[in-house]
């Protein structure tokens, strides 16, 4: 309940939802003034063909993906004009003297397979980085090879995978530049809530996705994040950082381990190794800056970030009760040792606090008063060596901190403060990690490494006892105060104005308070070894084992991994994965001193699909998946008829199943527009636990059964037509091209339509003699559902090239037609409940300044 909380007041001010609507578009008016050409100075291009229009430079290198190897003699070619290079010895090419704006970058080398990056841009005055790296592919007489120019496949998947670029991100419609949304178009990811941004993926639950940034392993990337979650309001990571996603949804292979469901594997590119650049960004949350340049002569770069929240500033004497604070921070530095080891260092940071005093929302539930403060910080160095001509290694050293403060709070007449609960939670992780990648022959490679982590939890805590008073109720002058029989009596009475409540003088009972005051830790350790054989021009098999220990649990897994690639034609392929995958429990289930020895906790995982390549840039799969869950955590509670067994620990009582079908059409961005559909229809139950109910299954609070995204954009190059050229040279055309409606140098416009079924819970009871919400012992759990998700979003990005600067510009309206769709129930303490929405109508705009 904290955590919702904390979440819903973050997004309100975020999405100017305690903002009345009158003085709404004003804001936005005036923050799209703001953006007028005139402050950066000069007219947009003089002319895509004139000898004056800008330039800039287009740089990158060429790798074997298996080896990091440099590939000598790629062909770099530009889809529109007559325009290449190629690669040296080192993989490094460079084409100079670009005209600015967006390109498809063809990379094409003898024995590999060609790759394609579309919508490429060029910058004036910048050098663009952009980086491939491409997988072998023998040419032996009659080869049947999928190719698939566009589509990027991720490492060692043979299913349920994609990989994104940061131009994929940016023109998301609905991600807000948060790369956690942005997955949501995808099968079977749904999101927590919109005010949320937890991954849940094929009928999971929170705290099953991992995220890995550059060989580092990061807890939780977002601001109000909560104990064992992997989600929150606001995504720490700059996208600005990003070269490349690869998302794993199931069945993912054995380097990766310690999550269930899913892993976000993210790729940061490095800064400019020539030239000093900068960044700045504004939007509705805040302002942020992004610094980049060579160091040790062009032998290494750095990229530094930070970004801050304003709304204080904006909206402090809107009349809101409350406003988030939030800041955070990132870094990189490259450094080349030599010409076989690279050094990498990476920083990732934030800070957020919410003070919510006198709050009226119905989310607090009869809380006044909420104080939360909350911090992570992950550093850490990687080394990279090459291996001879066949293979790489990584070596890692990390150490990351995660701390969350709850106050919750209610002033008592006399002015004196009760406590409701108070939460001090400090974790901290230093890795140990290493892999080795190395490829013994043309078909068969192979793969090793390990994870050691020391883990410290330092967790104090307290939850107030809570005495339960009985109630009488009458009507002033009819009606002297008396229990009520049924709720029919108590609905009567209570719309009487005459009503009147009458407290016993002596308590029915107390439910006892706790107090936690503790520090425990533990280590982990993980190695696995993976093979990749190719046994055929048909065939690819990977086969990999992992072996995870955890000092805390006692115990020691196994897991194996399977993938199987089959090619039916030279377009199509049929995919099969399995995997058996185990996490930890979260610290505070680990470490609760009236649990059990808990266990590890587990799922089998189980893939078929086709795939099947319609286009060089159109790709169409269809899966089907099953997951068993074993072992899951629950509370005591959870597992008796008493529903005030509080404080009686946790143990590995839950099992459960998901199964489903998925359908994914996509076309990479070529001749002006991309689209995506993605459909997925799925169950997720889980037995239940409960004395009188064994063996039962009851549909999971993840059973949403049906997920329909359609998503399309399309971009028009204004600044190829002579008409438009001549407007921008008259001398009115900077003061009004700040109009959304008017075009610009590049127009993008883009879409997303989301339908996801409704969601289930289980209705509570009220007892009008206590006053309180509760589950009677003998209900069946999950058996209502929420009404339908709807949302329809739109986004128009507009981008400017100047002599020496690029403006880029964004207006993105989410649920545009203002569907209510509902977010949870409410239960109030009178009895009475409420449907509490999310968001409706939620413009974010946003400026981008390079130079």
């Amino acid at each position: 309940m904290v955590s919702t909380l904390l979440v819903q007041a973050v997004q309100d001010m975020l999405a100017f939802q305690s903002i009345s609507s009158s003085l709404r578009p004003v804001l936005i008016l005036g923050f799209i003034a703001a953006i007028n050409p005139l402050a950066v100075g000069g007219q947009t291009t003089v002319g895509y063909d004139s000898p004056a229009a800008p330039v800039g430079i287009l740089r990158g290198r060429v790798t074997d993906k298996a080896t990091s190897q440099a590939l000598f003699g790629a062909n770099i070619l530009l889809e529109g004009i007559d325009v290449g290079a190629a690669s040296d010895r080192q993989g490094v090419f460079i084409l100079r003297h670009i005209p600015v704006g967006s390109y498809t970058v063809r990379v094409e080398v003898i024995g590999y397979r060609s790759q394609s990056r579309a919508n490429v841009h060029v910058l004036p005055q910048r050098e663009t980085v952009v980086n491939f790296g491409l997988e072998m592919q023998p040419v032996r007489g009659e080869a049947v090879v999928v190719t698939g120019r566009f589509f990027d496949r991720a490492r060692d998947a043979v299913a349920s995978a994609r990989s994104v670029d940061i131009e994929e991100i940016r023109s998301d419609p609905a991600g807000a530049y948060d790369i956690q949304r942005m997955m949501e178009a995808l099968p079977a990811v749904v999101l927590g809530s919109d005010q949320h941004n937890e991954i849940i993926v094929r009928g999971g639950g929170m705290g099953e996705n991992l995220f890995v940034m550059d060989h580092l392993e990061i807890p939780n990337p977002n601001h109000f994040g909560e104990p064992g979650g992997s989600g929150g309001a606001i995504n720490v990571i700059n996208t600005d950082f990003i070269e490349r996603i690869d998302f794993y949804a199931g069945a993912f292979p054995a380097r990766y381990g310690e999550r269930l469901s899913s892993v976000m594997d993210i790729s940061l590119r490095e800064g400019d190794r020539q030239r000093f650049q900068s960044h700045l960004e504004m939007s509705m949350a805040g302002f942020g800056a992004v610094i980049e340049g060579p160091i040790a002569g062009g032998k290494g770069s750095y990229l530094g970030s930070y970004r801050k929240s304003f709304l204080d500033l904006v909206i402090r004497d809107v009349g809101v009760t409350a406003v988030p604070h939030y800041s955070n921070w990132q870094g990189k530095v490259t450094l080349d040792l030599s010409p076989r080891n690279k050094l990498l260092l990476n920083l990732l940071g934030g800070v957020d606090s919410i003070d919510l005093e006198g709050s009226t929302l119905p989310q607090t539930r009869g809380i006044d008063n909420v104080l939360a403060d909350g911090g992570q910080l992950t550093y850490g160095v990687t080394l990279k060596t090459l291996l001879s001509a066949d293979g790489y290694s990584l070596l890692s050293l990390g150490s990351s901190h995660w701390s969350i403060q709850y106050k919750l709070f209610n002033y008592l007449p006399d002015g004196r403060t009760q406590v409701i609960y108070d939460l001090d939670d400090v974790t901290s992780d230093l890795m140990f990690k290493g892999d080795l990648h190395y490829r013994l022959a043309p078909s068969l490679e192979i793969a090793s490494g390990f994870n050691h982590k020391w883990s410290t939890c330092n967790r104090n805590s307290f939850v107030g006892a809570d005495t339960l008073w009985t109630y009488r109720y009458g009507i002033e002058g009819v009606q002297e105060p008396g229990y009520v029989s049924s709720m029919e009596e108590y609905t009567r009475l209570l719309e009487d104005p005459g009503l009147i409540i009458e407290q016993d003088p002596t308590w029915l009972d107390i439910l006892e308070g706790q107090t936690i005051d503790s520090v425990y830790s533990t280590t982990r350790t993980s190695v696995y070894g993976q093979l990749k054989w190719r046994p055929g021009l048909r065939w690819e098999l990977i086969l990999g084992l992992r072996y995870f220990r955890v000092e805390a649990t006692e115990a020691s897994d196994w897991s194996p991994r399977l993938g199987i690639s089959y090619a039916l034609t030279d377009r199509t392929k049929m995919n099969v994965a399995f995997g058996r995958h185990y996490q930890v429990p979260a610290y505070f289930h680990l470490f609760s001193y009236v649990s059990q020895k808990i266990r590890n906790m587990a799922t089998d995982q189980l893939v078929i699909g086709l795939e099947h390549l319609l286009a060089d840039d159109t790709r169409g799969t269809i899966e089907l998946y099953g997951k068993h869950y074993d072992d899951l955590v629950l509370e005591v509670a959870e597992t008796t008829a008493d529903t005030s067994d509080r404080f009686h620990g946790f143990v590995n009582a839950g099992e459960g199943y998901s199964y489903g079908l998925e359908l994914f059409l996509q076309k990479k961005f070529t001749r002006h527009w991309y689209g995506s559909f993605s459909y997925s229809r799925y169950r997720s139950l889980a037995r239940d636990p409960r004395d009188g109910f064994k063996g039962e299954m009851y549909p999971r609070s993840s059973d949403y059964g049906q997920l329909l995204t359609l998503v399309g954009g399309y971009k028009y190059k204004f600044m190829e037509r002579a008409a438009y050229q001549r407007v921008t040279r008259r001398w009115w055309w900077p003061w009004v091209s700040w109009l959304p409606v008017l075009p610009a140098d590049e127009l993008e416009i883009s879409f997303r339509y989301r339908v996801v079924g409704g969601r289930p819970y289980t209705p509570k009871v009220y007892n009008p003699t206590v006053r309180r919400w509760y589950h009677p012992s003998g209900q069946s759990l999950n058996e209502e559902r929420l009404e339908p998700y709807m949302r329809f979003d739109v986004m128009i990005l507009r981008r400017f090239y100047f002599q020496k600067i690029n403006l880029v510009t964004f207006v993105d309206i989410q649920n545009v037609f203002e569907r209510d769709n509902p977010w949870d129930v409410l239960y109030y303490l009178d009895g009475t409940t409420d449907i509490a929405m999310q968001y409706r109508q939620l413009p974010v705009g946003g400026i981008m300044l390079e130079f």
